[in-house]
């Protein structure tokens, strides 16, 4: 998956962190796993889909064989938010929200991530390393 990951990268650009969604998204195909195939298409969805944060911006990609991808750039992060109920708390996972200087609803938003306080942090380090007069 990261040749997948690499064409979506610009010239320079290094991968910091890769972060795949929890499981915890794909609950009710795995309530249905005694059928194969949504057991199947939860495994694909959740193995071809990607938070990714480079040394410039923050990317969500997903897709099988068509793709979809959203980036934004460091220099336009307002604002990260990270929404983590009780049960998400205990199972470690949460929904990450990247606001921008757009204004109005979140640019990025990656459901069901693990490690969503991790991957807050990883953005920030990032954030920070594009402005050092805030490091």
């Amino acid at each position: 998956m990261k040749r997948k990951i690499q064409k979506h990268l610009h010239e320079n650009e290094e991968i910091l962190h890769i972060e795949i969604p929890s499981w915890m998204k794909y609950h009710k195909e795995i309530i249905l796993s005694p059928l194969i195939l949504p057991l199947i298409h939860a495994v694909l969805r959740k193995y071809s889909t990607h938070l990714v944060i480079t040394n410039d911006r923050v990317l969500t990609r997903h897709g099988i064989i068509g793709e979809h991808s959203k980036g934004v750039k460091f220099d336009n992060i307002t604002t990260i938010k990270v929404h983590q109920s009780a049960m998400g708390a205990l199972m470690n996972y949460g929904h990450i929200h990247v606001h921008t200087q757009s204004g109005g609803h979140a640019d990025l938003n990656f459901h069901f991530i693990k490690n969503p306080i991790t991957v807050k942090k990883a953005i920030e380090r990032g954030m920070n390393s594009k402005n050092p007069l805030e490091a």
